[in-house]
C-alpha cells in the first residue's frame, strides 16, 4: 500500500506509535514541495490508497482525475472545506478530518489576539523598540465585559472557559444545542441578534461553508455595539474585509484581530495598513504539540480504512 502526504506543518517523530504503524504498513512518502501545482500534486498520488492533504485544494475537477486505487484523503485539521466531499463521495473516496486535534492551540492563539488587541500589546512593543516609552491612550480590562463566542464546537468551547477564568460574561450561538456545558458554565445560548446586539467583543469560531460565507457582513457590523471588537481565527471567508475595513475606519469597529485571511497568502490587502487590524499568519495550529495531534490523528484515519476497521471521523459517509 502507499499513503501519499503533502502536509508539510503536520509532522510525527519517527518513534511515534502511529508512525511507526504507518512505515510498517504502507509506502509513506512525502511531497518534496510544500505547495504543488494540479498536476504535481495527480502526479504525486499515482499509486496512492490514501492522500494526506494539507493545503492543496482538492476541487471537482482535481478528484475527477485522482486514480482509482485512491480510496481515502484524510484531512490533518476540523477544516475540509478544501476538498469537494460530494465529488469524493460520487468516487468513493472517504474524506476524514480531525477533530479537537488543534482545538487547544487555536483557542489559546484567540485569547491571545483578544488580549493582544484590547491592550495594543503589539503597538507598545513595537513603540519600545523604537525607544519610545510612553502608555499612550487607556485601554480596558476584560473583566465584567461580554464576550459574543458564535460557535460553541471544540475551539469555540475552549475559549469559553479559558475566559471565564477572566471573569467574562459570556453569550454564545450555536446551530447545536449546548444546553448542558452551557449550563455547567455558566453561559448563556443567545440568538444571532442578541450576540451582535449585546457583546463587547465578539469571537468566530464557525466552518467556512455556504451558510456561513460572509456572515459578518456590513448588515451585522451595523448591529453590532459601536467600538466592538472583532476576532477571527476560524476562517478568513466568514467575513467581508471590505465591510471589516470600513467599519474599523469609521470607528464601528474597535479592532480587528484575525489569524486567517479569505485569500492566504493575502498579498498586499488594506487592512494591513490600519493600526486597529491585528492579523497574524494562520498559526492558530502552529505548535508541536497540536502538529504532532493532527498528523496523529489524520494517519489513524487512514490506517484504519486501509485496514477495514471502523472510522468515526469520515465526514461523507
Amino acid at each position: 500500500m502507499k499513503i501519499a502526504i503533502t502536509c508539510h506543518y503536520a509532522k510525527l517523530p519517527e518513534e511515534h506509535p502511529t508512525w511507526i504503524r504507518a512505515v510498517q504498513m504502507a509506502d509513506v512518502v512525502l511531497s518534496k514541495s510544500q505547495n504543488l501545482t494540479q498536476d504535481e500534486l495527480l502526479e504525486f498520488v499515482q499509486g496512492a490508497d490514501a492522500l494526506i492533504t494539507g493545503t492543496d485544494w482538492m476541487r471537482r475537477d482535481v478528484i475527477e482525475q485522482l486514480p482509482e486505487c485512491l480510496k481515502i484523503i484524510s484531512r490533518p485539521a476540523v477544516g475540509y472545506d478544501r476538498v469537494d466531499v460530494a465529488a469524493a463521495k460520487e468516487r468513493g473516496i472517504a474524506v476524514c478530518n480531525a477533530p479537537g486535534a488543534n482545538s487547544d492551540s487555536v483557542a489559546e492563539l484567540t485569547v491571545g489576539l483578544l488580549l493582544a488587541c484590547a491592550r495594543k500589546i503589539p503597538d507598545h512593543v513595537s513603540e519600545c523598540r523604537e525607544y519610545c516609552w510612553k502608555a499612550g491612550e487607556k485601554c480596558s480590562e476584560l473583566k465584567g465585559k461580554t464576550i459574543g463566542i458564535w460557535g460553541l464546537g471544540a475551539i469555540g468551547r475552549g475559549v469559553a472557559l479559558r475566559l471565564r477564568a477572566f471573569g467574562m460574561n459570556i453569550l454564545a450561538n450555536d446551530i447545536l444545542s449546548r444546553e448542558e456545558f452551557c449550563r455547567e458554565n455558566g453561559i448563556q445560548q443567545v440568538t444571532e441578534e442578541e450576540l451582535l446586539t449585546r457583546s463587547d467583543f465578539i469571537s468566530l469560531h464557525m466552518p467556512a461553508n455556504d451558510q456561513t460565507h460572509h456572515m459578518i457582513n456590513r448588515e451585522t457590523i451595523a448591529l453590532m455595539k459601536d467600538g466592538a471588537g472583532l476576532i477571527n481565527a476560524a476562517r478568513g471567508a466568514l467575513v467581508d474585509h471590505e465591510a471589516v475595513y470600513d467599519g474599523l475606519i469609521s470607528g464601528k469597529l474597535k479592532f480587528y484581530g484575525a489569524d486567517v485571511m479569505e485569500n492566504e497568502p493575502p498579498g498586499r490587502d488594506k487592512l494591513f495598513t490600519l493600526d486597529n487590524a491585528y492579523i497574524t499568519p494562520h498559526i492558530g495550529a502552529n505548535t508541536r504539540e497540536a502538529t504532532e495531534k493532527m498528523l496523529d490523528i489524520a494517519l489513524c484515519n487512514a490506517l484504519d480504512l486501509l485496514e477495514g476497521k471502523a472510522c468515526r471521523n469520515i465526514v461523507n459517509p
